[in-house]
């Protein structure tokens, strides 16, 4: 399937998710999103191992939102991130990163024509960074988390776990932000910036 096509109805479900208020929906969702991974050839092994490195985050996430606005609220939050994610990793692990570029510059060309600018390129440039993180975030969190355990964290129980991950993203946090500082001031130093076209 053309990634132009596969970043088109990934823009049209994520909206729909968004927009959809009702749990039973949400779970049809899943049954459709599982059906469009199966039928892209998408790893499902693979897809639940790039799901690991940001449940922390999801289920944060949804801990607040139980606790400002109550357990409805927070499932649908939850369900939402889920399928957001999952939508993601299955259009990024059955996409080239140069079918992904191609794809996101094609969709942006009116735009750039418009601001005089290589929109398209960077914002397909800013995206095939953060695929390329998804892995560094992964094993950046191992490392966190095997340091973490060996201060005496404690990972056993699900209050135990959540507690360990707490103490495993601050500075997972502070390592991936100094590292996309790196690359930035790279990508600066070689004179990559957002101009317009001569």
């Amino acid at each position: 399937m053309p990634a132009i096509i596969k970043l088109i109805g990934l823009s049209v479900f994520s909206i729909g998710i968004v927009i959809i208020g009702d749990l039973r929906m949400l779970l049809a969702c899943v049954a459709v999103l599982l059906a469009c991974a199966l039928l892209l050839g998408a790893d499902i092994s693979r897809l639940l191992k790039m799901l690991v490195p940001a449940m922390p985050f999801i289920l944060i996430i949804a801990l607040f939102q139980w606790l400002i606005s109550g357990p409805d609220i927070a499932l649908l939050s939850f369900m939402r991130m889920l399928l957001l994610y999952l939508a993601g990793s299955i259009v990024t692990i059955t996409t080239t990163e140069a079918e992904f570029v191609r794809a996101v510059q094609a969709l942006l060309w009116p735009v750039g024509k418009v601001t005089g600018t290589n929109l398209g390129r960077d914002i397909a440039t800013m995206m095939v960074l953060a695929i390329a993180f998804l892995p560094i975030i992964k094993e950046e969190h191992d490392i966190i988390r095997l340091a973490q355990e060996a201060r005496g964290v404690s990972f056993d129980g699900p209050v135990q776990y959540l507690k360990g991950e707490i103490y495993t993203i601050i500075p997972l946090v502070n390592a991936i932000s100094a590292r996309a500082d790196r690359i930035a001031q790279a990508m600066e130093a070689r004179c990559y910036s957002i101009k317009p076209e001569r």
